[in-house]
Order: C-alpha cells, then structure tokens, then sequence
C-alpha cells in the first residue's frame, strides 16, 4: 500500500482519532480540507456543500487538483502563480499574509473570495481553512474606489448597499434580530430636494445608530435599513424620525412634505423583497404619514 493510500485509510477508518477530527471539522463554517503530500483526503461538510460533491474520490475525479478550482485572475492567487502547482501551498505561503486570498466559484456558478490559512501539524499532512471574506473585500474594492458614498447627499449608494446587502443580513441573524426597512420620499421638485439633501442626511444621521444604513435610493427617495425587535417598534422608529427631521438645527425642513413607507422582514425573507414591500407601503402613504406593511 503506497503513502497515499494508507493516507486514506487512516482517515477514512473507524477509530476515535479519525472520527473526533471529521467531528470537529464538519462544526466549522470555514471551508476545510486536509492535504497529504499536497493531495486532499478529507473535506468537511462546509467544502462538500460548496462544490456540491459527496466525496474527495468524487471531487478528484470531476475537477481534478485543487488548486485549479482556484479563479486564474489577477487579484488573487491561482495555480498560474506558482512555479509548481502541485506544490502551491508552499507557493502561497511566501506572499505576505494579507495577500493569501483565492477565488472559488460554487456549484451554483456563484465567485467567492476566500483568505486561507495553512497549517502542517504533522509532516507531510496540512490543514487548509479558507474564510469567507467576499463582503470584506467588495466593501474594501468599493470604499478604495470611492463609490460608497453619495455625493449631493453623503449617504450610502444605493450599489453599494446592493452589493454589501449580504452582510447586513449576516448581521440580523447573528444578532436574532428582524430586518426593518424604512422607505422615505421627499414631496417636493427636483431643485428643492437638491437644496436640502445635506440638511435632510444630517438630520436622519443624528437620530440613527452606526450600525444602520442610510442610502440614497433615488432622486429624491431614501431608504434606511436598521435592526428591530418587532414591527411595532419599527413604526414607532419612523414615527420618530418624522419628528427629529424637523427640529433644531433642521427646522428649514419644515417646508417640506414626507412620506414614509415601513416594513419589518419575515422570517428568512431575503433584504431585496422586504424592501419592494416598503416601496408599496410607501406608495400607500400620504404626506407626512408613516404606512407600514
């Protein structure tokens, strides 16, 4: 039996050691693969779900090494970038740590980015954990770019909210809390809304937490998204902010009508739809009136 093949059967035996390991592997949200001689022989639950394979046997024989699963793009690092690509996590561990990022696409033909970590706790055997940090790096890419903020208005662009929606939703779950969606419309032309888009962003971002989001969905719509306990609360947030926007040193908003549109996300709805139903409430709106959905 060669040293792949006792490798193998080591792992894929039925004692203790081999069965705590794959235990404790499958409880990691991390994607987690262990190499012998560079050759993966156990995938946690996370990579099989991921690639949407049963097996290492299964994974080997549809899409060959591992590393040729990595993206062959520029930004990140792939089998073009060392010399030997079955030596490639030798090859990794030479760039600085912040650079160790691959790209891997999913079995729903979705990109993702991943920074890797490698550790050989024994020789000839490496643990590879790769972390999802996709959101991560589209805030950074976005933020570097300068396209998070509005300008006229100094609240988030709306691509940018779209693009790093996913994190806002991570955040509700982690913190078992529901998503509320607050959709507000400036009643009044073209030239007014321009006048007092500074006043009216100042005015919302005195009376909002940092972890909730203002962003410029329109000409003159605005759309804030925050954590909530119930939807009552929800309205009874909005209802406030109708209040602060017109208060000293925002009083110069006075001359101007709003109206609002206020839902509260149910269970496992996706951000995109629980917005769609705030822009019906706030069609249903009257000025100065907050409809909630």
């Amino acid at each position: 039996m060669d040293g792949m093949q006792t490798a193998v059967s080591i792992i894929n035996g039925e004692n203790e050691c081999s069965l705590l390991f794959q235990a404790v592997v499958n409880t990691q949200k991390n994607l987690i693969v262990l190499l012998h001689d560079n050759v993966p022989i156990l995938f946690n639950k996370a990579f099989l779900e991921f690639t949407d394979v049963r097996s290492v046997k299964e994974f080997l024989r549809e899409f060959g090494s591992l590393v040729y699963r990595f993206v062959p793009h520029d930004a990140y690092f792939h089998a073009g970038k060392a010399d030997n690509p079955d030596e490639w996590t030798t090859a990794i561990l030479t760039l600085p740590e912040q650079d160790r990022i691959v790209s891997m696409i999913n079995s729903r033909a979705e990109p993702y980015a991943f920074s890797v970590t490698l550790n050989t706790p024994v020789p000839g055997y490496t643990i590879v954990s790769f972390t999802d940090i996709s959101q991560d790096l589209i805030k950074r890419i976005m933020i570097e770019n300068d396209v998070s903020i509005d300008k006229e208005s100094g609240a988030y662009n709306q691509d940018y909210f779209i693009h790093t929606a996913k994190s806002f939703q991570n955040a509700a779950e982690f913190n078992e809390k529901s998503i509320g969606i607050t959709i507000i419309e400036l009643m009044t032309s073209d030239s007014e809304a321009d006048q007092y888009l500074r006043d009216f962003t100042s005015s919302i971002k005195s009376s909002i937490r940092q972890s909730d989001m203002l962003v410029r969905w329109g000409k003159k719509i605005f759309m804030l998204a925050y954590l909530v306990d119930s939807p009552e609360n929800a309205k009874q947030f909005s209802l406030k902010l109708l209040n602060v926007m017109r208060k000293e040193p925002f009083e110069s908003l006075n001359t101007i009508s709003m109206r609002l549109g206020t839902t509260v996300q149910i269970e496992n709805e996706e951000i995109m739809q629980i917005i769609k139903r705030a822009e019906t409430a706030l069609r249903q709106s009257g000025d100065s009136q907050v409809t909630i959905l």
